[in-house]
């Protein structure tokens, strides 16, 4: 009997050697070509904006769901709209962000600004500004009253910013936006009330 164990024990671990060997590739693995960027995507879009404006002082913010990404110069913040990974730049979106202009024009604008961008791509618009600390809530009223996201850029100045999968948002766009108590400190008839 103890023959008979021994000979079934061979046979299974012949078995065995014979399966792993035939199973093996006979070429070697040839590993797949990464195309890996050298420079990450931060690097390569702050060369982009060096090139377009003189400077890139850093990256403000990646919008995973819009595939925009806002770069800081030392004169503003523009726009940039890249591929869904993240890997390629496309295009600024144009007029950039002008810290010396919305500082300039308080008295005539009041506590926001705001640009459009009609057809930056196929169905793809854009409404995007600067907001003073005291705007807590924008509303887009000529977008169907939807509120914008909005990042903190320093010290009582925000952006904020509204991606369309259209090619044109209405204009004028108009704008309603509250204080932190929720009263309305400049309405969509484009006054300071």
């Amino acid at each position: 009997m103890n023959k008979k164990i021994l000979i079934a024990v061979l046979c299974i671990g012949l078995g065995a050697v014979i399966y792993f060997l035939s199973s093996r590739p006979t070429k070697p693995a040839i590993p797949a070509k990464l195309n890996i960027p050298t420079t990450s995507l931060e690097e390569s879009i702050c060369e982009k904006v060096t090139a377009q404006f003189g400077d890139c002082q850093k990256i403000l913010l990646f919008d995973a769901h819009s595939n925009l990404v806002f770069a800081e110069n030392s004169s503003g913040i523009s726009p940039v709209l890249t591929n869904k990974e993240f890997t390629k730049f496309k295009q600024f979106i144009f007029p950039m962000m002008d810290f010396q202009e919305f500082k300039e024009e308080k008295v005539e604008r009041g506590p926001i600004d705001w640009r459009a961008k009609n057809h930056i791509q196929k169905d793809l618009s854009v409404i995007y500004g600067f907001a003073e600390d005291e705007a807590k809530t924008i509303v887009i009223n000529s977008e169907g009253n939807i509120q914008p996201n909005r990042f903190l850029v320093r010290d009582h100045l925000w952006v904020w910013y509204a991606v369309f999968q259209k090619d044109k948002v209405t204009l004028p766009v108009k704008v309603t936006v509250y204080n932190a108590e929720g009263q309305i400190i400049f309405g969509g008839n484009g006054k300071k009330e």
